[in-house]
């Protein structure tokens, strides 16, 4: 017997709702699970699978599950009741606490009912076997520096606000993955039906390839090396700060050569061979023609839609949980393609919704930050899909959104603060789903007049007005040809 790799000793299971526990087991066996006094059984499948729901748990900081099928007994022991929340994304949420801001200050935090479960970043179902995956796919408690710095700062700062108010465990289940577009976190059919284009785009991006060597090939693919959180140079580089074009390419190169230079000689003659260099031909030489096929020919097998729906998301869901905190959209900032964001952001919470078997599973969403440029990247439309994530929190029924436009960085797409992140996505939870009254929502315009020569914007969830944080307010315009109007905000 063997459960969803999720199911383990130390975890966090959701209080006050039905809790859901899955694996494998002998074709048509009975199992039965226990914990807190309350049981439930299911027949596994003709396949061996099974899936037992239990009824509602109530908070606590130590339980026992015990899960059987007749043949063999599993005991999971130290098991917190208490708050659960599924961080996904890219690379903003799954940026880690020791690279934050104000890290320093929170490092010493020793919380036994704060926990963490990271789920292994896969795209193909054999890869956290063909490459060292042993640091991940586990749940470590906020107990000591090097469990903290593996945590989402964003979901990190989220929880330990949520823990302090509510005061029960609370775990956070981190499904995340830099650089990824929405359309990958979605049922493909889902991606076929309102995000079609996305769809075009991937079959673009691999016509004429064959697919069967494309998948094999994945499997020296280095970005298929995910299972070392926090270990990668290149994010050593960037992400504890914002460095310099000139020192973010000294680093891609030195990572290149100690590559090439880990290389049997053997390896390094066919590597020369498939570059179509002569076999004297210098390592640099070699860095250089693979970084012009990389940028050439490289297809990032992330892109493909459905896929980590397929490979991550479905690797933890129905895992019973609050809530889920939802921080992407950068790199769904493609030409011609940023206004489909409303619907895939729609399309998105319904698949995870069927998934989780609860079809009012709240969502809380990152509103996108301005920002310039970065690296060889630049803001191409991201207004449009801060548009479309506002649309998207107005229109779905348990989508609310932070907005945290005050936090960017114009020249780094990774604000280093995710301190104000978190306390913001913590006060709509706070409010939607712990019924404090206080105020969560950012300022938004639902009224304008004119009255002669003076515009009023009538704003909302402003209390008694704005206020100017420093002397002058240094971005906001109105213009209009040959008239000037003084705008006042209350």
């Amino acid at each position: 017997m063997k459960l969803a790799k999720v199911f383990s000793n130390g975890m966090v299971l959701q209080r006050q709702k039905p809790v859901y526990i899955w694996g494998e087991s002998q074709p048509n066996q009975m199992v039965r699970a226990e914990i807190q006094g309350k049981s439930a059984e299911v027949m596994a499948d003709e396949t061996g699978h099974f899936c037992l729901k239990i009824e509602p748990l109530e908070a606590s900081a130590s339980e026992m599950l015990q899960v059987s099928d007749g043949i063999e007994t599993m005991t999971l022991e130290d098991i917190a009741i208490g708050e659960v929340y599924i961080a996904g994304g890219q690379s903003n949420m799954e940026f880690p606490l020791r690279y934050e801001k104000y890290h320093e200050q929170v490092m010493g935090l020793d919380d036994d009912e704060l926990r963490f479960f990271d789920v292994p970043k896969k795209f193909y179902e054999e890869q956290d076997s063909d490459f060292d995956y042993s640091a991940v796919g586990r749940w470590r408690r906020a107990t000591s520096e090097e469990n903290l710095g593996y945590f989402s700062a964003v979901a990190f700062y989220f929880a330990k606000e949520i823990r302090e108010k509510v005061g029960v465990p609370v775990g956070i289940i981190g499904c995340n993955w830099g650089g990824t577009y929405s359309c990958a976190w979605m049922d493909q059919d889902t991606v076929e039906r309102v995000g079609k284009p996305w769809m075009e785009k991937w079959e673009k991006s691999v016509e004429g390839k064959d697919m069967e060597q494309f998948w094999a090939e994945r499997k020296a693919d280095p970005q298929s090396d995910a299972g070392k959180p926090c270990l990668s140079p290149f994010d050593q580089v960037v992400l504890p700060r914002t460095p310099s074009m000139e020192e973010i390419g000294k680093a891609m190169m030195d990572m290149a050569q100690k590559g090439l230079e880990s290389m049997s000689p053997e390896a390094l003659a066919e590597q020369k061979k498939a570059l179509g260099l002569d076999e004297n031909a210098s390592l640099q030489e070699m860095m250089a023609k693979t970084m012009e096929a990389y940028r050439i020919e490289y297809v990032d097998a992330r892109t493909m839609p459905g896929i980590l729906y397929e490979h991550m998301v479905k690797q933890i869901a129905p895992f019973s949980a609050r809530g889920v905190l939802w921080y992407q959209g950068e790199s769904d900032d493609v030409p011609g393609l940023q206004s489909l964001y409303t619907d895939m952001m729609k399309g998105l919470v319904s698949d995870w919704r069927k998934l989780w078997k609860d079809e009012a599973l709240p969502f809380f969403e990152v509103q996108l930050p301005g920002w310039r440029d970065w690296m060889m990247q630049t803001n191409l439309d991201y207004a449009t899909i801060r548009r479309c994530q506002e649309e998207a929190a107005k229109t779905v029924d348990g989508l609310y959104m932070a907005s945290i436009a005050d936090v960017g960085e114009e020249h780094d797409i990774h604000p280093k603060d995710k301190r104000t992140v978190g306390h913001r996505l913590a006060l709509l939870a706070r409010k939607y789903l712990y019924g404090e009254d206080i105020l969560c929502e950012a300022p938004r315009p639902e009224g304008i007049k004119r009255e002669g020569d003076t515009i009023r914007i009538k704003m909302a969830y402003a209390k008694e007005g704005l206020e100017i944080a420093g002397d002058s307010i240094n971005a906001c315009q109105c213009l209009r040809m040959a008239e000037k109007f003084l705008i006042r905000l209350w």
